[in-house]
């Protein structure tokens, strides 16, 4: 029995070595495969065809993982993934070796991913790259596997049994349940994300559209679903719509500061803003460059992850940008969520600003900062920073981070014209607004701010009306919590993220420069 869940397993992400790596782009090539993905399945199956016996865990380990990522649903595809995990667990037992989570199937994986490849590449080389010698070895060859030593068998094996179970492998039975409630469809397709399940779904009777859309709760009590309702969009294909369903969170594939660190690392160009908010429902990054937000809205209830997504996209951006081309104008009024960075050197102003009195100064000087630089502009001959920059202006970008709107703006009136103004004039300047807030209403975010700060990050809200504030729609008081976001960019569809768990320990190595 082994403990790999399929729906984790295709949202994992999959990498061998360097030199794998290599060997996999001379064989999609010389076999002219469409993908990187077909020829490392064609090396994982080389692998599996011969034993491991002679092969020790000190070689495994010292296999590294620099190749190209590859995602599961992929690198296995979703109706192929219990195959191809039955077949390295099985492989794994045959010599000795058990494989219980998911941890040690993407070793395996990786192993075989390496070994296969170095043997494609000797098979390639002895046939002396020859295309038709080359493809006769791949369709004579037998797998040679020799026999299992009495001694690694298990203890307790069902002979009539195939591969071994895997846990979590029931799929809902979506046209089943949509059956119930009156709704002809048909299976198209499955997309496994970080938390939820998409389906791709045919309608059988396009008139039978508004009565899905508004069926939804009977659809959740159908499948039996308890924490969420199920969400519901176009789909890809005419006559077709995409139902998101969320999986216990026991499934929930955990995202760590690892993914912002791998975002950051083969980032968007230097000569834009660039910021990470998380990972889509297919597990693709989602990012945007801040300067054509150019100012962003930040809603969700308290404890829904509104905190930790500020973070991530402060260290987005500290990891994007040197001290001297980025300073960071932070405020905080409840004192204690930008406290790690009060030890940066690129804080406009010098400090975290802990209060009103100190955030009403702060925007004031940001105000007199624009029109200074309007004025430099003028004398330039230019029109914006980027222009600037290219005639030898130093200015640095700066990104004005507000922990909680709402408490500023009900405590001084003095603040949302001051907002307003900089919403309305600066992005041109070069200084742009990530404001957040826990109680998004008309009175916090009036509709002078909403028209200036187009895009949007919608955490859980209680709400639908506080859903239509933050993002001009329902659908956020739907969310499951802990990260789970629309993002709304400006002429783009909705998307829906789940960002990454950042620690306190992430943020201290990101600001005192420790990272690896």
């Amino acid at each position: 029995m082994t403990n790999i869940v399929i729906e984790h397993a295709l949202s994992s992400r999959y990498r061998t070595s360097a030199q794998a790596d290599r060997h996999n782009t001379v064989i999609m090539e010389a076999l002219e495969l469409s993908t990187r993905a077909a020829a490392a399945r064609l090396a994982i199956g080389r692998s599996l065809s011969i034993p491991n016996s002679e092969i020790s865990d000190d070689h495994k380990s010292s296999i590294d993982a620099k190749g190209v990522e590859v995602q599961g649903q992929t690198l296995f595809n979703v109706h192929d993934i219990a195959a191809w995990i039955g077949l390295v667990v099985t492989h794994a037992r045959l010599y000795g070796k058990v494989i219980e989570d998911l941890d040690a199937f993407k070793a395996a994986v990786r192993f075989h991913w390496h070994r296969g490849a170095q043997l494609l590449m000797a098979d390639w080389h002895d046939c002396e790259q020859n295309y038709d010698r080359f493809v006769q070895v791949l369709i004579m060859r037998r797998a040679s596997l020799t026999e299992r030593p009495a001694s690694c068998a298990p203890p307790h094996r069902n002979d009539n049994l195939g591969a071994p179970p895997i846990a979590g492998s029931d799929q809902i039975d979506l046209v089943q349940a949509l059956s119930e409630i009156g709704i002809s469809a048909e299976a198209r397709g499955i997309f496994v994300g970080p938390r939820l399940t998409r389906h791709e779904i045919g309608l059988l009777d396009v008139s039978q559209f508004d009565r899905l859309r508004k069926s939804l709760n009977q659809l959740a009590l159908s499948l039996g679903l308890r924490d969420s309702v199920p969400c519901m969009s176009p789909g890809r294909e005419a006559k077709s719509v995409l139902i998101d369903i969320a999986r216990p969170r026991d499934q929930w594939t955990q995202i760590g500061f690892s993914e912002l660190k791998h975002w950051s690392d083969n980032r968007l160009g230097s000569g834009s803003l660039p910021v990470f908010v998380g990972l889509d429902l297919d597990g693709a990054n989602v990012s945007f460059d801040l300067r054509t937000a150019p100012h962003l809205l930040v809603g969700g209830a308290t404890g829904m992850g509104k905190s930790v997504c500020l973070h991530t996209l402060v260290l987005s951006l500290l990891l994007g940008r040197s001290a001297e081309t980025l300073q960071l104008a932070l405020i905080d009024p409840k004192q204690v969520e930008f406290a790690p960075y009060a030890a940066l050197d690129n804080l406009f102003g010098g400090e975290v600003v802990p209060d009103v009195a100190g955030a009403l100064k702060l925007l004031q000087r940001l105000v007199v900062e624009m029109d200074t630089r309007y004025a430099t502009f003028a004398g330039l001959g230019v029109s914006d920073i980027a222009q600037a920059l290219k005639k030898g202006a130093e200015l640095p970008y700066v990104v004005v981070v507000v922990e909680e709107l709402a408490d500023l703006v009900l405590q001084s009136k003095k603040i949302e014209p001051l907002i307003i103004r900089l919403a309305q004039k600066a992005r041109a300047a070069g200084i742009h607004l990530i404001l957040a807030t826990q109680r998004p209403d008309a009175k916090t975010f009036s509709g002078l701010i909403r028209s200036n700060v187009p895009a949007r990050i919608a955490l859980t809200v209680q709400k639908t009306s506080e859903s239509i504030i933050v993002i001009d729609e329902a659908g956020a008081e739907s969310l499951t919590g802990a990260g789970d976001m629309l993002v709304k960019l400006p002429g783009k569809a909705l998307v829906r993220a789940h960002g990454p768990m950042i620690s306190p320990q992430d943020i201290n190595a990101v600001v005192q420069g420790r990272l690896p």
